[in-house]
């Protein structure tokens, strides 16, 4: 696509010289300290990873996980979900931002969105309200923060647990404070594409310490979980979601990185957006009042008359990276095929349950430049993208 690196020659990712000298120097460790090479604490450089994290987040607790979908299954099986309950989730997302739900024995709840910020819609969400719901599992999706101060009336009015993948929203902000202490937990990712990369990896943030200690039980090993409730911490039947020593290293090289790299994903953005001028065929997601969003990619919104598949083939001829997608298809209508055992399916599984979220599925969603290649764009290339684009319309 003729991408040239924006940002000191690499993506995000790739390892930055910083990140492969501090993994030169704890590998040449591991030959006298065997705690770096496998943690069964959650000592050094994990427990540093996540002292960091809360505090960037302003939060009082941090729990390293081994990927962002861990650290949804994690916060979902501290609040007590289990089969029998309903999770409200939205229909419009990748599939592990749902995943997690079934995993428990759960029934995921479709809600529709918001056409204009692309997030559930509160008043969506008040319709699937029942007698089983326990949670609502929101997404900052793109980057953009759900709303959450509705999300949390309605959470605190029915006495619900609200979650939020954050995987694409790290450095949002709410009325100039983080996202992430507006839910009951929030998870993050530190996979490819993330403002901070570990290789693999998530992080699962919280005020809440009786969710904390039973995230940490059902996540980490019994050694960890002594250290932490004292010596009459028994050894319990957890799930293996630790993240590796080595990762949590990499994660805290990246974040001392993480301000450049959101400047120039914001600058790129911008970039774009003038080149593209104002357009009523092609728009941005909406931003609620008192929002920054976190720059994850470009999406875009079409509503030409003609179909979006004859602006995309003659963008890319062009060489512009523009595409359909990328969530394709609404996840509601995506369950009936996979066939989990235990799982009852749910009259909001069934097509047009979600007209929004099918709507922009099938004839809106666009997609420019996903979070990698924000990186290694500049944003004199940004503005071009955006000019040739408008030409285009």
């Amino acid at each position: 696509m003729g991408i040239k690196n924006g940002l000191r020659g690499q993506q995000a990712g790739c390892f930055s010289k910083f990140q492969v000298r501090k993994l030169e120097d704890i590998l040449d460790a591991c030959r006298f300290d065997p705690s770096l090479a496998s943690d069964l604490e959650g000592c050094g450089p994990v427990a540093e990873l996540e002292r960091q994290f809360a505090k960037m987040c302003g939060v009082g607790y941090a729990l390293a996980l081994s990927s962002g979908t861990a650290a949804l299954h994690v916060a979902l099986l501290a609040a007590g979900i289990r089969a029998g309950d309903e999770v409200i989730v939205t229909s419009y997302s990748w599939a592990q931002s749902v995943s997690p739900v079934l995993f428990c024995g759960a029934t995921p709840v479709f809600a529709d969105i918001d056409p204009g910020t692309c997030n559930l819609d509160p008043v969506s969400v008040k319709s699937r309200i029942s007698s089983r719901t326990r949670a609502i599992l929101t997404v900052h999706l793109f980057g953009q923060p759900a709303d959450l101060c509705e999300l949390r009336e309605i959470a605190d009015q029915h006495q619900l647990t609200l979650i939020a993948d954050g995987a694409h929203a790290l450095g949002a902000k709410l009325d100039g404070g983080s996202l992430a202490a507006r839910a009951t937990a929030t998870c993050y990712s530190l996979s490819r594409g993330k403002l901070v990369f570990a290789g693999e990896g998530g992080i699962m943030v919280t005020n809440d310490d009786a969710l904390y200690r039973k995230a940490v039980r059902f996540s980490q090993h019994h050694e960890r979980v002594r250290r932490i409730e004292g010596n009459g911490g028994r050894e319990g039947f957890a799930l293996n979601y630790r993240l590796h020593p080595l990762a949590a290293l990499l994660a805290l090289g990246s974040l001392a990185e993480i301000e450049s790299r959101f400047d120039h994903r914001r600058a790129v953005r911008e970039a774009f957006a003038a080149g593209l001028g104002k357009c009523d065929r092609l728009v941005f997601p909406q931003n609620l009042p008192g929002v920054q969003p976190a720059p994850y990619g470009i999406p875009l919104t079409y509503s030409g008359s003609d179909g979006r598949e004859q602006l995309v083939a003659r963008v890319r001829e062009r060489g512009i990276p523009l595409r359909c997608g990328p969530v394709v298809e609404a996840l509601h209508r995506r369950l009936d095929s996979h066939g989990f055992p235990g799982i009852v399916p749910h009259l909001s599984w069934k097509a047009g349950a979600c007209p929004q979220a099918e709507d922009r599925c099938r004839n809106r969603e666009l997609w420019v430049l996903s979070a990698l290649d924000m990186d290694g764009v500049s944003l004199e290339q940004a503005e071009r993208f955006g000019l040739v684009i408008r030409k285009l319309l």
